[in-house]
């Protein structure tokens, strides 16, 4: 279509479309949940914020909302070190695991149930050793996940919200000591924590988060970051564990390898199409941003976007 701009192609128009109904149900929905305390810098977020960011691999683009204003991707950021991780090391996955839980992200006897080998990547013990293997291998685990991530807005680390978080969070403490206790860890604690706070704090936009994951949809390689085969593991351990208890609601309600953090982020991958991110501060009872799930959940109906 030469001469038309991409923000007039009906592609685009489309996805305004779907944005628009999903932002409808997405603020409805955000009324029934919660903004987190568990980070005591984010509790004063306002609960009304909403953004929402479409990626496709064909390089069309489409946003409603606060879609370039920075928020705290908190757990997303674990995709991102994960996938820094494997760029390095492809055998990464024997240390952290690839199974399921429904333990909680948090547990400490789910770790010790399976030998002290992090059931995998998303939960905090799984997420902690991704961090100090690619504290290893770059030397600054949150600068080799903010290199995925830099995509166009501003995204940085926030040293107030990892300050909050770490002055706070003795669950992390306890977890990377009983982590090192068991030989889990190859670098010290005083090391490996500071850095996943900061890597927790990381602050980016929807539109930066869709555009960065893309590579996980493409399969052109025309984004590569990581091999085929790699890309589609981190997929299939997103669908089954991103969402951790939830993660089977969000199969069967959405149908997509999906990540939250409590920042109240939602990123969706659809792969061979595209990318969608959401933030909506209120949580539900699962721990995932309520407005954000139920947006995906519209969207994806409307674009027919599953892996199903």
């Amino acid at each position: 279509m030469p001469g038309t701009r991409l923000s007039e192609t009906p592609a685009c128009e489309r996805l305004h479309e779907y944005l628009r109904a999903a932002q409808s149900r997405g603020r409805r929905a955000a009324r029934r949940g919660t903004v987190s305390r568990q980070v005591p810098a984010l509790a004063g977020i306002p609960a009304t914020s909403f953004a929402m960011a479409v990626a496709t691999v064909d390089g069309t683009e489409a946003q409603i909302g606060e879609s370039t204003t920075g928020f705290s991707i908190q757990s997303i950021s674990k995709l991102f070190a994960l996938c820094a991780l494997l760029r390095h090391d492809p055998r990464a996955w024997a240390d952290v695991g690839w199974g399921p839980t429904d333990a909680g992200y948090g547990s400490v006897a789910d770790l010790e149930r399976n030998h002290w080998r992090p059931r995998n990547p998303f939960v905090n013990s799984g997420a902690l050793v991704v961090t100090d293997r690619l504290l290893t291998h770059t030397g600054d685990a949150v600068e080799a996940t903010v290199e995925l991530l830099r995509t166009g807005d501003a995204v940085y680390s926030d040293a107030a919200v990892a300050g909050s978080e770490m002055a706070i969070d003795h669950r992390n403490s306890a977890i990377a000591h009983v982590l090192a206790e068991h030989g889990r860890l190859t670098n010290g604690i005083d090391r490996v924590l500071p850095q996943y706070f900061a890597q927790c704090a990381i602050t980016a936009s929807v539109r930066t988060v869709a555009r960065a994951a893309l590579f996980l949809a493409d399969r052109s390689g025309d984004h590569s970051v990581l091999d085929a085969e790699t890309v589609r593991r981190v997929n299939a351990v997103l669908l089954t564990s991103g969402m951790y208890g939830a993660a089977g609601d969000i199969a069967y309600r959405i149908g997509l390898p999906a990540k939250s953090g409590i920042g109240g982020g939602v990123l969706a991958v659809m792969p061979g199409r595209g990318t969608v991110c959401v933030w909506s501060p209120p949580l539900d009872g699962d721990g995932n941003s309520a407005g954000g799930v139920a947006a995906i959940e519209e969207f994806a109906r409307l674009a027919g976007w599953s892996v199903f």
